[in-house]
Parts: structure tokens; sequence; C-alpha cells
């Protein structure tokens, strides 16, 4: 096309009327500002002004090309032979080679020849210029002399642009900034552009220069307002009280594709710690964008942007500069979410592990609780101790009893402590997880769980330690005020016996007399028959008592505490076959002797025995073992009989007492045997549970007692 006054088959002339500029140039222009106020990509941008260009223009190709900070953005749009319209453009970093204009869409002028033209570094008819250094020629098969200069000298150069295209123009395309660009358009006719078309183009290229410009801050300012969005949302979700770090992953994930410029083919991932999570209808593209999330300076996992179509390079493949700065924020995010939750998960942990410790104090210094509802008491207060609290199951083991948490069932996912006691392991703490779950140290258990179950374990040890000194304590007290009452009636019952053994003898020997008088009637002589009795069951009664108060001399020598034991049963197995009683022996032939009064043993196992078989009025089993221990000989007399309580156990040594009826006993049988027992320097034990029977167990030492304890 010549000019506008040229009547003819120009595109140009449908649009612009001679002597002004039409609507349809108007629209043109309203059109690349209407762009720049849309969220559009500068290369979505370009798509369209080159494909609203072409259609303007009438040529059989229009391209654009625009340089910013050593990237190059290109898009043409170009005619087909069957009359149809293409459109295609791409990013790239650089020029690393010459593009022709028919291979890979590259500018329509090589480069040395454009920015020769560009430069000024050319000559050329001026027709061919206009004044804002716009380039056209009718002939591209036209030779061009290039000047080239450099320090020493200069040369000219005569080159052809050739190609498909005959009629060429480069039309400027001034952009704010460090940006510029070059509008360029070609058609296969000879002497296609004329001045007047040029200065037209250079009239929309100055609009598209300002469009683009506005455009570019529009678009970076809604990419701008993406990202913030996207972190803003991040940490409204971050900040929901209560909510835990798998939540708020799950969440986040789904709100990154709105953060990046093409969120309708944009899926992410996150994985932390082999937890991962992924937008709905997750899948891997050809683009991917990758930042990993470090946890105390540790790499724990990445954050991953896919796009699922190919999209053209940018500055990172498709991918932004600042979108590479906000998946870089995000992963920090996270990051920093995960040391939170980490601090805040251990100092929950720790809260549950003392409250544990706690609850187990309380109920330990409830005052008279015993060990067995403790045990029961604090097995509940374990499972919130551990991380799973409603998975976890626990028991408590401690001298062959057990005790449980309600539901109680195993698991080969167990933790264990032993409990000792005294330096001596009496049994074991175990907690047990009954569903599977992943390692974290011992197992799915913590390294703090280690150490508050071997706490806890400690604590029993020291609960039980305390409760059983306690308890001995008491016991040793109770004998010592045992001991004490039987001293104050030993010392009245040796006063006592002193006073009554003289008037004693006297009726014994008056009645003596009486009874050998030759006047005598029988009557009378049966009467001093029961009076000598009863002074010789009284006289028996103050011997017993003063055996009981070791008033009596004691006669100790080296003996068999075994031939003891056969000889006092040599008399009493008859009595026992006639009770029903089966009678056991367990004897130590290997027992030591032993320096006692044999006399007196054989009267402590007569005494024993005979007890243990009027406790089993309906016949049972009586058995006697002899062992040593620790320096020791000792004899236990059991019985399956009816048993004591507590309260006859308290009394039991006690001179006098009895449970026997009436005329039954004297209630001095089991004190004489302590007063035995006590005078050999031994010591006698008694064991009972009413229904079920008594084990009496006397230990004397091998060598006697010392001078010492017998004064």
């Amino acid at each position: 096309m010549a000019d506008f006054e040229t009547e003819g088959d120009t595109p140009l002339n449908s649009f612009i009327p001679q002597g002004k500029i039409g609507m349809g140039f108007r629209e043109l222009l309203h059109e690349f500002l209407s762009t720049a106020n849309r969220a559009y990509s500068t290369l979505d941008a370009l798509r369209l002004a080159c494909s609203s260009l072409l259609d303007f223009s009438g040529a059989d190709m229009m391209s654009i090309r625009i340089e910013e900070q050593g990237k190059i953005i290109r898009c043409r749009s170009q005619r087909n032979a069957d009359g149809s319209k293409s459109t295609e453009g791409q990013a790239s970093k650089g020029i690393s080679q010459q593009e022709d204009d028919s291979s890979s869409g590259g500018d329509p002028i090589p480069e040395p020849i454009l920015h020769a033209l560009m430069a000024g570094g050319f000559s050329t008819p001026a027709q061919s210029f206009t004044r804002g250094r716009s380039f056209w020629t009718g002939d591209a098969a036209r030779p061009i002399l290039l000047r080239q200069a450099d320090a020493d000298n200069s040369h000219n150069q005569t080159v052809v642009i050739g190609g498909e295209f005959q009629s060429l123009a480069a039309v400027p395309i001034p952009i704010s900034g460090r940006a510029q660009g070059i509008l360029f358009l070609a058609s296969r006719k000879r002497d296609f552009f004329a001045t007047r078309d040029v200065q037209l183009f250079e009239a929309a290229a100055e609009t598209l220069g300002v469009a683009l410009a506005n455009q570019r801050a529009q678009w970076a300012l809604g990419e701008r307002i993406k990202e913030l969005t996207c972190l803003y949302s991040i940490d409204r979700v971050a900040g929901r009280p209560g909510i835990l770090l798998n939540e708020i992953l799950a969440e986040i994930v789904n709100l990154l594709p709105p953060g990046w410029q093409y969120p309708e083919i944009t899926t992410a991932r996150i994985t932390l710690d082999d937890h991962m999570y992924a937008t709905s209808g997750f899948k891997e593209g050809p683009h991917v964008q990758v930042a990993p999330i470090l946890v105390d300076d540790e790499a724990r996992g990445g954050v991953e942007i896919f796009y699922t179509e190919k999209k053209p390079e940018i500055d990172e493949g498709p991918f932004l500069k600042d979108e590479r700065n906000l998946i870089e924020a995000v992963a920090e995010t996270i990051g920093r979410l995960a040391e939170q939750h980490k601090a805040q998960w251990a100092l929950r942990e720790r809260v549950k592990e003392l409250t544990c410790l706690y609850g187990i104090a309380r109920v330990a210094s409830r005052p008279g609780i015993r060990i067995d509802d403790f045990l029961k008491q604090i097995v509940e207060l374990l499972p919130p101790g551990w991380q799973y609290p409603e998975i976890t199951q626990a028991r408590i083991t401690l001298d062959g009893l057990v005790y449980n948490t309600a539901g109680f069932r195993e698991s080969h996912h167990r933790q264990a402590a032993k409990i000792v006691v005294n330096d001596v392991g009496r049994g074991t703490v175990e907690v047990f997880y009954t569903e599977k779950k992943p390692d974290a140290g011992e197992g799915p258990f913590l390294k703090e769980e280690r150490n508050l179950i071997d706490e806890i374990a400690r604590q029993v040890g020291f609960v039980v330690e305390h409760a059983e000194t306690e308890m001995e304590t008491n016991r040793l007290q109770e004998q010592l005020r045992h001991a004490e009452r039987l001293a104050t009636v030993g010392q009245l019952s040796a006063g006592v016996a002193h006073e009554l053994n003289e008037p004693l003898a006297a009726i014994l020997g008056f009645a003596q007399l009486a009874k050998d008088s030759e006047s005598l009637s029988p009557q009378a002589g049966k009467d001093i028959d029961k009076i000598v009795n009863a002074a010789l069951h009284a006289r028996e009664v103050i011997r017993k008592l003063m055996i009981f108060t070791r008033q009596m001399p004691t006669k100790k020598a080296s003996c068999d505490l075994n031939h003891l034991v056969k000889e006092g049963l040599y008399f009493l197995e008859s009595r026992c076959a006639k009770e029903g009683i089966t009678l056991v022996r367990r004897l130590d032939e290997s027992l030591p002797h032993i320096v006692a009064d044999a006399s007196q043993l054989h009267q402590v196992l007569v005494n024993l025995v005979v007890n243990a078989i009027q406790a089993m009025p309906g016949g049972g089993k009586l058995t006697i073992s002899t062992r040593s221990l620790d320096g020791r000989v000792c004899v236990s007399v059991e019985d399956t009989g009816v048993g004591m309580s507590l309260e006859v156990r308290k009394h039991l040594f006690m001179p006098f007492f009895t449970t026997k009826e009436v005329g039954q006993g004297t209630g001095l049988g089991l004190a004489v045997v302590h007063g035995i027992v006590t005078a050999h320097g031994g010591e006698i034990s008694v064991k009972s549970e009413e229904g079920k029977g008594s084990t009496f167990e006397i230990c004397i030492p091998i060598q006697g007692p010392s001078e010492s304890e017998e004064a």
C-alpha cells in the first residue's frame, strides 16, 4: 500500500477513509488500553495485540518483540495459505542464535541487521525512515549498506534481508523503564507500506507501549495480591487456636494454586516427615517448582508446585521470579510452624507427664492408703501420660499381683520398667499401644516416655518401700509394746509366784500329814486328794509362770532339733490319726545342732502341735518342717484349721489370754512358748488367715544367746 490517497485493494482503505483516522483505528487503540486493565500476563497481552494488529493492517505477518532485563518475549501472528490465522508466543532469557522468520517464529529481520538499523548504522534511502526511527522497505531483496565501526577503523557492509516477505516494517515500541520493544509487519507483496502507513503504526505502537507498561504494572500488582493473599490465608489458618499441624498443612496445600499465575492448571503437594498433603485431584505435570522445608536447619520435606500443562518459559521455566520467592516463603512458614508445633507438642507432652506424676504423688500422699489401693488407682493414671492415650493400656505387677487398666489387652508395642524395692526386683510397670504407630525413638514410644515410665517405676518402688518400712516400724513398735507388757506381767507373775509357793508348800505338807492319819474317813481321804491335786495344779501354773518370766534355770546343751521333733510327734501321731489329721514331716537332714534346753524345746513343740490339732476339729493337714537360715535353725508348725483374726493375733502371747472354752486351757501355753524361745535368743512369728489356717515358725540361733542376753 503506497499511501492513504491510493485507490485499490489495500486493507487500510476499508478501515481509514482518506484524510482522517477511522473508527477501526480508534477501536484498535481502545482495545490496547482495555487489555492493560485486565489480568493478562505480558505474553497473553501481546498475543491479543498481534492478532488485532494483523486484522487491522491486512499484512501477512505481524510480530512483536519485547526486551527487558535480558529476557525476550516474542509473539507472532500470521495468515496461513488457507486464509486461517495462527498466533504463537514464547519467552526466552536471551538470544543464543540467529533466528529466521520461517523456522522458529523469530524476527523477520535478522538480529545483526536489525541491531544496526536500530542503532543508525546503515546507509539507505531516506524515504525508508520516519522521524520516530521506524524502518520499512518494499523490497526485501534490495541491498542495504551497513556501517560498522570499532576502535581502529570503520568499514561498510552490504547485506540483503531476503526471506519470504518482500515488504517489511519495523516500528519501535516505547515502554517505560529499561524495557524496549519492536513491532514488525510483513507482507508478501512488494511496496505494501508507505510513509503514512508506518506513521500510523507508530501511533499504534506508542499506545501499545503505554498499554503494555500499564498492563505490566497491573499484572504485577495482581500477582503480588495473589501472593500476599496466599500468605495471609496461610497465616490465618496457622493462627487458629487448637489446630493441629496436619490439619494446617491439609488446608495450606489447597491455598497454594491461586497464588500462581495459572491457578487453573496448578497442583500442589507438601511433604513433611514422610507425610504427604496434596490438592484435590492432584497430578504431576511437565513443570515443577520446589522449595525445601527446613526445621531447625534440617531438611524435613518440601513444597512442590506443578503446572499440568506446558507453558512458555519466563524466569524459572514457566514460573516467575516472584513465585520462587513465594514458594520459599511458604516453605519457610511451614518450617516455622513445624518448629512451633514441635515446641508446643513437647510442652504438651511434658505437661501430660508431670500431670501423671503429680496424680501419682497425690494418691501416694493419702493417709493410710494400702498398697493394693494405691496400685489400683495409679494404673489408671498412666495412659493420659503417653502421646496416644486413646490406644494406651497399662499394667502394674508387684509380687505376683497384677493391676490393669479397664478393658486391658496386650500388644507387641510394649514399654516396660522394673520396680525395685531395696535393690530387689519386685515387679514391672508396662505400657502397651494397641495399634501400630510410627517409630519415635524406642519403637513408637518417645525418649521422654522412657524417662516417664522409669520414674513411675521408681516412685512405685519408693512408695512400696516406704509403706513396708512403716509397717515394719509399726510391727517393731507393737512388738516393743508387747514386750513391755510381757515384762510387766512377768514381774508381777514372778512376785505372785514367790508369794504363792510358800502357802502352797504348807497346804501340800499338811494335806499329806492329814492323809496319813489312821482315823481319816474314806470321804475325807477323797477330799484331801482333791486338795492335793488342786495344790499340785496351782504349783504347775506357778512353774509355768516362772518359766515365762525366765525365773526357772535352763539346762542348755548341744541338741538335734530334728530328733526333738521326731520324739515330740511320737506321742501325738495316734491322736492325729484319731482326729483325721494328716501328719507331714519335712525335715532338713543337714540341719546343724544347736545349743538349747532340750526339755523346754520339747515343751514348745508339743504346745504348738497340740494347739494345731485343736484348731482342726474336723480334720486337716499338719505340716512340721525344719530348715537352717542365716545362722539359725527354724521349725514351723503349719495347720489347715480355723485360723485367727487380727485381733486374736495381737493378744496371742499375753498370759491367761485364751479363745478356748472355760476350763479347757489356762491361757499360758503360748506365753510359755514365747518365754522359752526368747530365753534361747530366738524369735517366733505367726501367719494366719481365718478359714485357711495358721503357721507358727520358731528360729533359734545355732550358737545360742550370749551371756549378756541370758542375764
